[in-house]
């Protein structure tokens, strides 16, 4: 199974024919059927719409065919890319030719909404909370009646950043050199968790660079909003690289962040020309990195690319060793290679996806410094590094892993650090196919809300069943849904650490 992610925009089919591609291939393989039949909005449509096909010749029209790709959230359950690549495709070839509903363009940019509403957030808050205001608010904006908003804080994480000078970088490291990159919901609508990631940094003698940054993208590029989101990655790319030359490990408290920067942006670069050349690549072989887990940890080896977690035939290819860091800088690190026979697969491993117009070995840059904060913390656990004075936190507590932490494939590293906190009762939970449903934007829109609250519904009776103090997820998106389905409080796992540092 090939293991893309982002195909090429095509230049001849339609968007029909894209997603007619999907339910053939799908619903001959029919795995889907049975388990996503409740974590998904998509599969359950998809073998419909396919069953009144066989059954009655009915064709699914075009129009069902544009409702079927905005089912399909992204969240990586499903076990082949290669759908989510091309359904991701088809939704941008849609909005190319149809344009993008206004309301969406005010949903998709989480960070100007922040931005806006941050600015005034007591006026805000007023009138986004009043019913007969924040009603008609929600109306203009595609929202749900029923949706819950969040509360706007009267600082943003980005201001109380300047405060402390964090937007500088710090004239010495006492441990590790650290580039924050907090991520949009985190910045503007819960800045209490960010605060907590820097004095989890402090407390364990990092001091913490929060660079310039904008939005990772990722929720433009879920609308099809190619274009808004290739100028996020595009700076995004250009200002995180730059960090990275001097030194810096990206570290990302939201896990959609983390999967971006270290999953989606990178997919196609190491079959780049720019990368070919510089690990030796000819016009006979071409050179991919081996697809194994770091032992070393932060800033202590090359970390491969899980996009390459394909299993080539051992046909026409063999393995060397050369000495190589991030791909732009000098330092040195052993790195295994797989030789490829370029006549053989030089014409299906190429770097002309959706992200190949922003430099190659920049994103391999970023995507290989890039790490997510609890996988960060418990490498520096292994080392030896990790500040373990940790007072009691008594309590029963579930904690949910999202989806792309999950996709990320580093375990569940903050079930690990909780583990070290006394007194602390964690579960998670038995099944990896619980959704809460929120998938980002789409459960604030108005024709995906039921269906939103539905799909959440078996991950909540779950949460009821286990009755827990208090929930813990890193993801904030999650935290929404949570707070709009239960009355549990929800935390982020870097805010149990504070508790147990004693940190106010």
């Amino acid at each position: 199974m090939s293991k893309r992610k982002f195909s090429t925009l095509p230049q001849t089919d339609s968007p029909e024919d894209l997603v007619r591609q999907v339910v053939d291939a799908c619903t001959d393989c029919d795995c889907c059927r049975s388990i996503m039949d409740t974590s998904c909005l998509f599969f359950p449509e998809i073998y419909t719409l396919w069953d009144r096909e066989q059954e009655t010749g009915e064709q699914i029209t075009a129009e069902e065919f544009r409702r079927l790709v905005d089912l399909c959230n992204f969240c990586a359950l499903c076990p082949c890319p290669d759908i989510r690549a091309d359904i991701i495709t088809a939704k941008t070839l849609f909005i190319d030719r149809e344009g993008l509903a206004p309301y969406i363009r005010t949903l998709e940019d989480v960070e100007r909404v922040g931005k806006l509403c941050g600015a005034i957030p007591r006026l805000a808050n007023s009138m986004l909370q009043s019913k007969p205001i924040g009603n008609l608010i929600k109306k203009s904006a595609g929202i749900h009646a029923k949706r819950k908003l969040p509360v706007f804080p009267e600082e943003s994480f980005p201001s109380w950043a300047r405060r402390r000078n964090l937007n500088e970088q710090p004239s010495e490291h006492r441990h590790r050199k650290v580039a924050y990159f907090a991520g949009c919901t985190a910045r503007y609508l819960f800045p209490d968790v960010p605060k907590a990631v820097i004095k989890v940094f402090e407390r364990n003698r990092i001091s913490a660079y929060y660079p310039e940054q904008n939005c990772c993208g990722m929720p433009s590029m879920l609308e099809g909003d190619r274009k808004l989101t290739l100028t996020f990655a595009e700076r995004t790319v250009s200002h995180l690289a730059e960090v990275v030359s001097e030194g810096y490990d990206i570290v990302c408290s939201c896990p959609t962040c983390g999967f971006m920067l270290k999953n989606a942006l990178v997919e196609g670069a190491y079959y780049s020309k720019e990368y070919q050349d510089l690990v030796g690549g000819d016009e006979r072989s071409m050179k991919i990195p081996e697809v194994k887990k770091s032992l070393s940890g932060p800033s202590g080896g090359h970390r491969l690319p899980t996009e390459l977690n394909a299993k080539f035939g051992e046909h026409h290819m063999t393995s060397e060793t050369m000495k190589v860091g991030n791909a732009t800088d000098s330092s040195v690190n052993k790195m295994q290679l797989r030789v490829l026979d370029k006549s053989i697969y030089g014409k299906i491993l190429k770097d002309d996806g959706y992200f190949s117009d922003i430099d190659p070995l920049k994103r391999i840059d970023v995507a290989e410094s890039t790490y997510d904060l609890g996988e960060f913390l418990l490498n520096l656990h292994h080392r030896g590094e990790f500040n373990s004075e940790l007072a009691p936190v008594p309590g029963e507590t579930v904690y949910y892993p999202p989806c792309h932490q999950r996709e990320q494939e580093i375990g569940t590293p903050y079930l690990d650090l909780m583990g070290l906190i006394p007194d602390l009762s964690m579960k998670s939970f038995p099944s990896t196919f619980h959704c809460c449903g929120i998938a980002g934007i789409m459960g604030f829109k108005r024709d995906f809300h039921n269906a939103s609250i539905h799909m959440g519904s078996r991950l909540m009776a779950t949460i009821k069943q286990l009755d827990p103090d208090y929930l813990i997820t890193d993801c904030l998106s999650c935290r929404l849904q949570f707070n709009q389905m239960n009355t549990y409080p929800v935390l982020h796992p870097v805010e149990i650490l504070c508790k147990s540092y004693n940190i106010r």
